[in-house]
């Protein structure tokens, strides 16, 4: 076996077929097709090198024929666990390098990596790999043949394969452009006659052949293409014998296959099998895994239309990277494969005969078997985790609970089985811990048992599930029983009674039958392992870290907005885990009370300096903070041009008050995020990374939560929309407001009309309901939080009407339509805002009005995320003083702003006085740049990246670009922010106090 393997192969052959296969896929996937009507040059160009490369997976087969005598030796079935672990790692650097570029993970990429057959992404590697196992089957069988016979197969299955094929242009056999098993099996069989027959040796002028075949090739795609352009009007039949199993590309494979061999044996360029192997099998997944194609044709495809030159570099740009990516990927494999312990880990799994195979599937069964124990206890988790997740499910009926079921069963694989995951590890923690498996299994039953039953009693009273926080509620355990049934104490308390008599029972009973026979290093090396895993829950929601991978990697429901929906999604296990890692803010470094002291004497002052030039507040000074749900600008995105424009009174508003772009810390999601910076002033890009929804994650833990409406004596939020998300009802009662408009709410809403088939509450509706509000009080200050809803996502077909619409390949044509339905809705908020206007107009009273969108709708899949990143990041806001108010007020030139800056702005264009706090906004939004989270790093709304600063010209900036009069505010402000939020709230009350305190 050892001389078989050193044998040496002509690598010449391989080495241009993976060439080939690489140019063939770029042409596919990473260069726009040119049509022959656009550009009858680039377009031949584009057939040409079809054509050149077509025949590069004839190659390998033919290649596999003609070395038969050296294969025929080998075992075949012996190397498929060598071939799955070369798919395997390559497979998951494609997926880990794509995550790390993109910030993108999808399970669906990775289950590919153990289901590679089933989903028919891999057929020619397959029918190669099936091939190479059949072959000493094959060369035994054909052996007995005479000559006579084998020519006369040859020759049958040559005309119907390849002269069928080429004179019905039609794939009679279903060939699948060279990939069918059948079509491998033959070519196998003309190497092999090519080997038997000599034909290298009798083949004579192989340079000259090699191009005559390739110029019939050539000039048959002009000829196809201008009987095509006469019949049909277009070129569809120009690649008619452009197949790789089509008469005249046979003849290009032979001479170029013989004319490469003959060449290879010249300057004898030789490599071992398990090199040949490797360079194959990664060609293969570098160029057909899913990722790659779909990664690079829609976010590196580029077309060039005006330079053919820049198109042939850009092509030969992608070819060199190719060859660079797989060049490095087989030579990393190639060695990896010598790592004693792994080459042993691959072997073990290897077989040489049906026999063997048998014998190692024996042996994993008598493993299984061993075992049993630890499956069934994994198989009643499993099954106990679809009755929690069952359970948070409200259900009316039986058909409704079936329903319900199948959802979790299809839907849901992938959370339940991490959830099982976790439970296992726990068990066997615990296992490892006490050396008593009844023990282990009752603790950690009761566990998920106590978990469950407290989930479902919050989700039917709150809404929500419980939190790692809610365990600080234990020290007032009394008070918390006093909310339960009596009657399900009583049973709580038999259940647990039984379990833990039970336990004791079983376990002394079957002692000796379950007892771990381990020895005592290996135990503790176990515990260790188990105890780092554990260690991982505490950074779940890192960046990149080893946990936040794994709970992405298994669809973890992240979207900390939704606590309710998600726990319903992740089970009250992963829900409970996932909001421990949540760390608010880095301690500023001069972090202290005498620092936070002299910080409020210091804006004190500054608030008496800014007062001397400001005017009183009237008794019923308004502020109006209006979150228009996803409104931006579609002009402004990237690859994207509009004929008609949706919003020109709201354009024209930003380009005549105070007004410009917003930075967003969200893409297609993250509303109340704007909402909270809006409202606190206070900025995300402050926090950690860990903590991405300030109202659920942070607002609960704050004794005191300073905010805008500190400043009123009246303070109403209307929220057209359900306010189970992000907690808004116990987070708006935490901030003080009076009333809260929401749907079902206490506060009915008094205008809920909806346009046509949207369902969503009409902005129109919500402004009357703002304006019921405004024209209520006249006589005290007042502050309205405003979130209109209209533009919520989905956007279907709702509108009759679709007026508006736009190019580019920013919307992928299949959403195009919800481009349109968006913009409508987009043009009928234009229009509720002007009415709006002119009747804030008409109120006697003076009326700030703040008005931003608070993210891009998530329809813009054609951009690269990264490459425009800011870009979308960015909407549009305006600040506008009613006529009652217009005399005092005064126009700001902030043309980018972020949502903290919008309290301290609206004061500033009001020309009222300020609170020390407010001070320090006013100083933040003057002074310093519009902070934000990177938006080339804040894809996915499920972290926050790093500060930077954007200028008024939309320039990314760093923190050691700014001045140090510039740093010294911005140190006031995290240590301000951090004592709010993190901190021991020394200056809360100060924060919290009125402009008459």
């Amino acid at each position: 076996m050892k001389q078989i393997k050193k044998r040496n192969y002509g690598f010449l052959t391989i080495f241009v077929a993976c060439a080939m296969i690489i140019l063939q896929r770029i042409l596919m996937s990473a260069v726009t097709a040119p049509t022959y009507a656009e550009n009858p040059g680039r377009f031949y160009i584009y057939t040409f090198l079809q054509t050149s490369v077509v025949i590069g997976t004839n190659l390998i087969p033919l290649y596999m024929g003609y070395q038969y005598q050296k294969i025929a030796r080998l075992k075949g079935s012996h190397y498929l666990s060598r071939f799955a672990f070369i798919f395997l790692v390559a497979g998951l650097v494609c997926n880990i390098f794509f995550y790390v570029q993109a910030g993108s993970l999808n399970i669906r990429d990775y289950w590919l990596i153990l289901t590679p057959i089933s989903q028919n992404y891999f057929t020619y590697a397959v029918s190669c790999i099936l091939l190479f196992c059949s072959i000493p089957y094959v060369v035994n069988f054909l052996n007995k043949l005479s000559n006579a016979t084998i020519k006369r197969l040859l020759l049958i299955l040559t005309i119907g394969l390849v002269g069928c094929s080429t004179l019905f242009n039609k794939d009679p056999f279903a060939l699948q452009d060279g990939q069918n098993i059948l079509w491998i099996f033959y070519l196998f069989l003309v190497g092999y006659g090519v080997k038997e027959w000599n034909w290298k040796e009798k083949f004579r002028y192989k340079i000259p052949q090699v191009f005559i075949s390739l110029l019939i090739l050539l000039s048959l795609v002009i000829l196809m293409t201008q009987i095509s352009l006469i019949l049909r009007g277009n070129t569809d039949t120009a690649l008619r014998f452009s197949k790789p199993y089509s008469l005249f590309a046979m003849y290009y494979t032979l001479a170029t296959f013989l004319f490469l061999e003959g060449l290879s044996d010249k300057i004898k360029i030789k490599a071992t099998g398990d090199l040949l192997g490797v360079s194959l099998i990664v060609t293969q997944v570098i160029c057909n895994f899913p990722i790659v194609p779909y990664r690079v044709s829609t976010f590196m495809k580029r077309e060039f239309p005006n330079s053919g030159k820049a198109w042939l570099i850009n092509i030969g740009q992608f070819f060199v990277s190719y060859l660079l990516i797989v060049s490095v990927l087989v030579f990393l494999l190639f060695y990896l494969q010598k790592i004693k312990f792994l080459r042993r880990f691959t072997e073990h799994f290897s077989f040489d005969s049906i026999e063997q195979l048998i014998q190692n599937s024996k042996r994993s069964l008598r493993w299984f078997v061993a075992n049993k124990s630890y499956f069934l206890v994994a198989a009643f988790f499993y099954c106990f985790t679809f009755i929690q997740i069952f359970l948070l499910i409200p259900k009316e009926g039986w058909k409704e609970a079936i329903k319900v079921a199948l959802t979790i069963f299809v839907q849901r694989q992938a959370p339940m089985i991490l959830t099982v995951i976790i439970i296992m590890g726990f068990f066997f923690l615990l296992l490892l811990i006490s050396n008593r498996f009844w023990y282990a299994i009752t603790t950690t039953l009761i566990i998920n048992l106590l978990l469950t039953i407290s989930t479902v009693i919050k989700m039917q009273m709150r809404e929500e599930p419980v939190f790692p926080s809610d365990l600080k509620m234990l020290t007032g355990l009394s008070e918390l029983l006093s909310m339960v049934s009596p009657i399900l104490l009583i049973l709580a308390g038999f259940i647990l009674l039984l379990l833990l008599v039970s336990s004791i029972i079983v376990q002394r009973r079957l002692q000796k039958q379950y007892t771990l026979k381990i020895h005592w290093k290996r135990r503790f090396a176990s515990i260790a392992v188990l105890l780092v895993c554990f260690s991982g829950v505490f950074f779940i929601n890192h960046k990149n870290s080893p946990s936040f991978l794994l709970f992405n990697l298994f669809k973890v429901d992240k979207t900390f907005f939704n606590q309710q929906g998600a726990v319903k999604s992740n089970g009250p296990v992963i829900q409970f885990l996932n909001n421990i890692d949540i760390k608010i803010m880095e301690e500023p470094k001069d972090y202290s009370k005498e620092k936070i002291n002299e910080l409020m004497a210091t804006y004190d002052k500054k608030a008496d300096k800014i007062n001397q030039t400001r005017n009183e507040w009237l008794d019923n000074q308004t502020i109006v903070l209006n979150l228009s749900e996803s409104f931006s600008d579609p002009a402004r995105v990237p690859n994207l041009t509009l004929p008609t424009d949706p919003i020109p009174y709201i354009k024209n508003t930003i380009a005549q008050e105070t007004g410009g772009l917003m930075l967003s810390v969200g893409y297609g999601g993250g509303t109340a995020n704007m909402e909270w910076e809006g409202l606190t002033g206070l900025s995300i890009s402050n926090l950690a990374a860990s903590l991405v929804t300030p109202y659920t994650q942070l607002v609960e833990r704050q004794q005191e939560s300073p905010n805008i409406t500190d400043l009123f004596d009246e303070r109403i939020a209307i929220h057209p929309y359900t306010a189970t998300l992000y907690r808004r009802k116990q987070v708006f009662d935490k901030f003080g407001f009076d009333r809260f408009y929401y749907l079902d709410s206490p506060n009915k809403l008094t205008y809920t009309d909806k346009i046509e088939q949207s369902p969503r509450i009409s902005d129109e509706s919500a402004y009357k309901e703002t304006l019921k509000s405004l024209k209520s009080n006249t006589e005290t200050s007042q502050f309205i939080q405003l979130s209109t809803m209209q533009n919520h996502m989905p956007y279907d077909d709702y509108y009759s009407e679709l007026n508006y619409t736009g190019e580019g390949t920013a919307v992928i044509p299949s959403r195009r339509k919800e481009l349109q339905t968006y913009m409508q809705g987009l043009h009928y908020t234009d229009t509720a805002v002007k009415e709006f206007i002119q009747e804030i107009d008409k109120i006697e009273k003076p009326i700030t009005f703040v008005f931003y969108g608070d993210h891009l709708p998530a329809i813009y899949s054609g951009n690269d995320s990264k490459k425009y990143g800011l870009e979308q990041h960015q909407t549009d806001y305006f600040i506008y003083s009613n006529k009652y108010s217009r005399e005092q007020a005064a126009k700001l030139n902030k043309k980018v702003v972020s949502p903290n800056n919008f309290g301290a702005m609206a004061l500033e264009q009001a020309n009222l006085k300020v609170t020390p706090y407010y001070a320090l906004l006013t100083e933040v939004s003057d002074q310093l740049p519009a902070l934000t989270i990177d938006p080339t790093e804040s894809l996915s709304n499920r972290f926050n990246g790093k500060q930077v600063f954007i200028s008024n010209d939309s320039q990314i900036i760093q923190e050691t670009d700014l001045t140090k009069e510039q740093k010294k505010i911005l140190e006031d402000y995290r240590l301000i922010q951090y004592d709010l939020v993190a901190g021991k709230q020394y200056s809360a009350t100060w924060a919290q106090q009125k402009i008459k305190d």
